[in-house]
Parts: structure tokens; C-alpha cells; sequence
């Protein structure tokens, strides 16, 4: 350049050189860019398997609780209804208790009133029950006792011939 006397050749090499140097200067800045984005593309890669890996971890974790949500789901389930067994037993007791206070106060202002008991009384089931129980008892017995002379006659039978 410095040997070229004409100013248009001057000029035209340092419109060269010029856009020379433009064309190094945005290759040398792609190439940063370039270098730059495969950076952050091995950092998005490298977050993205250990969100994969994590999320393979969290599944195994949700597989692994499915039977112990199941489980606790049955025992929930078991705990309502024991509850609900409770609480109308605890209202069974309290309706007892109430009819019994109103039997006591019965008694009380009617004292000779017979007590009579239905068929469906507890008291007079237990009568039955025993009455039934003494009835079976019996007839145990009277099977017993044919057993046993059955068994005698058989004895004779074969010791005869």
C-alpha cells in the first residue's frame, strides 16, 4: 500500500483491507458465538439428563408408594368404618340407657305392674335359648343311649353265628 502512489489504488486497498478485516472480524466473533452456543448446548444437555434422571428417580419413587397408597387407602377405609361401627354402637348404649331410665321411672311410678316381656326381649330370648338348649341336651342323650344299645346288639349279632 505504501508502495502505490495512485490514491485510487490506495483507496481500493484500503477498502480491501478494510472489508477483509470486517469479514476476519465477524468469522472471529461466529466462531465465539459458535464455541459459546456449544457451551450452553452441552449445559442444556447435561440439565436435561439430570431432569431425566430425576424424573426416573421420582417414578420408581411413585411405583415403589402405589402399594403403600393402597394400603393406606384399605386401612382409611377400615378406620371409617370402625369409626362408624363406634359411633352408632355409642348410640345403641346411649338409646339403652335412656329406655332403661325410662323403665326405672316406670317401675317407679307403677310399682305393681307386672314386668312382661315380648318375644323379641333379650330376656325372654335367653329363656328361650335355655329352654331349646335343654330340649337339644336331651335329645343328645336319647341319641347317645340308642347308639349304645345299638352297639350292644350288634355285639350279640356277631358273636352268635
Amino acid at each position: 500500500r505504501q508502495s502505490v502512489e495512485s490514491n485510487v489504488c490506495r483507496k481500493a486497498i484500503d477498502d480491501f483491507c478494510s472489508a477483509f478485516k470486517d469479514q476476519i472480524t465477524n468469522r472471529i466473533m461466529e466462531a465465539q458465538e459458535l464455541k459459546n452456543m456449544k457451551k450452553k448446548n452441552i449445559k442444556v444437555i447435561t440439565e436435561i439428563k439430570k431432569k431425566r434422571q430425576q424424573l426416573f428417580q421420582l417414578r420408581e419413587d411413585q411405583i415403589g408408594a402405589e402399594p403403600q397408597l393402597v394400603r393406606l387407602q384399605r386401612e382409611y377405609a377400615e378406620l371409617q368404618e370402625r369409626k362408624s361401627s363406634l359411633r352408632q354402637a355409642t348410640e345403641l348404649i346411649t338409646d339403652l340407657k335412656k329406655l332403661q331410665h325410662e323403665c326405672l321411672d316406670y317401675r317407679e311410678e307403677n310399682p305393681k305392674a307386672k314386668v312382661v316381656y315380648g318375644t323379641s326381649s333379650l330376656p325372654a330370648l335367653l329363656v328361650e335359648s335355655r329352654r331349646i338348649l335343654g330340649a337339644e341336651r336331651h335329645f343328645q342323650n336319647i341319641n347317645m343311649k340308642l347308639e349304645e344299645s345299638l352297639a350292644v346288639q350288634r355285639g350279640k349279632l356277631s358273636k352268635k353265628p
